[in-house]
């Protein structure tokens, strides 16, 4: 018996929430959407930016369907306000899609054991996840480093990703210099590109390597060091071993450190937590394909027993502002060594 068309539309919402979704990546990324804005035409757009006319006329045609643009009677397109709606959540757009679009099509091939990790692009990773930090975790940072009330002077962001911390705090402490460690080319490029635009740029440098290499090697004494999401990766692809290797080492050079991190809490088992809107809309999925891209999310409770266990203690802990997160999901803590 052929399917009911009101049960397929039904049906379909998932593809086309997915269709939808990497399209306004493309037209985020594409540049697009700021000639849109403006107002333009296929015409122009064909002329100016020597586009294929059929698959830009497609891809409008997509586009005023999904109402991300308005088309006048004269053919000039112009971005909704719905568009821009989606355009607040840009960075989460980024990461999800530019980054880990192809991570998602490919899980069920990296299911089966010693099959690898799944594909992702680290440069819109990196930059997707910066752009999202600025709404949840830098916030939480400044928050838990101003009750803190120290004045910092030495800055390193131990997989710095786009760069983002490292000006921001600068601008925050006036005598701060810094240096963001970045093993990834991609991500290394886009903290180097990013960092020339800003204010800050004098007082920062950026170097391509691996963290527990930099950290080994380096005279450099910070007085501040950041894990932004960078954690729970080293305890993906080095084990807890590696985790612990990585704080001894940190401390031991520096031993008057406070270390920052910030990170996810494993909720993914809790019903409750997960119902949330947001868990579901967004946590769901990046829970999901934490393990296939080798990297290992654990508890607030699990953390906090590591770092104990590494001779650290909590001197702060907090999470996101409910106004923009609710979940807490999204956790951060300052760690010093116990007997300091």
């Amino acid at each position: 018996m052929p399917i009911r068309e009101s049960h397929l539309v039904r049906a379909l919402e998932p593809f086309r929430g997915y269709v939808l979704s990497t399209m306004i990546f493309t037209l985020q990324q594409s540049g697009l959407q700021d000639e849109f804005a403006a107002g333009t035409t296929v015409d122009a757009l064909v002329t100016t930016r020597k586009l294929d006319r059929a698959r830009l006329t497609a891809m409008a045609d997509y586009w005023v369907a999904a109402g991300l643009l308005d088309r006048s009677v004269d053919g000039v397109l112009t971005l909704t306000d719905l568009a821009r709606t989606y355009e607040q959540a840009r960075p989460w757009y980024e990461m999800m899609v530019g980054g880990y679009g192809q991570t998602f099509l490919a899980l069920g091939d990296h299911l089966a054991e010693g099959t690898g990790p799944a594909p992702r692009r680290g440069g819109y990773v990196g930059s997707g996840s910066c752009g999202i930090s600025m709404h949840d975790s830098l916030p939480l940072l400044r928050k838990l480093l101003a009750e803190d009330g120290r004045d910092y002077r030495r800055l390193v962001d131990l997989g710095c990703g786009s760069g983002v911390y490292l000006t921001e705090l600068c601008a925050d402490y006036p005598e701060m210099t810094a240096v963001g460690i970045e093993p990834d080319a991609d991500g290394a490029a886009a903290a180097r590109a990013w960092v020339a635009g800003q204010p800050t740029a004098d007082r920062v440098t950026i170097e391509q390597v691996d963290a527990v290499r930099w950290i080994e090697n380096t005279e450099d004494k910070p007085d501040l060091a950041v894990y932004a999401f960078v954690i729970h990766e080293v305890l993906g692809q080095e084990g807890e071993e590696g985790v612990r290797r990585m704080l001894t080492k940190l401390f031991a050079e520096s031993p008057d450190l406070t270390l920052a991190i910030v990170d996810i809490d494993l909720k993914s088992a809790d019903r409750e937590a997960m119902s949330q809107p947001l868990a579901q809309a967004y946590y769901n999925a990046y829970l999901l394909m934490h393990p296939f891209t080798s990297q290992r999310l654990e508890t607030r409770q699990w953390w906090e027993k590591l770092f104990a266990d590494c001779g650290l203690r909590v001197d702060a802990y907090d999470t996101t502002d409910p106004a923009m997160d609710s979940t807490g999901f999204c956790v951060g803590w300052l760690l010093r060594k116990a007997d300091a």
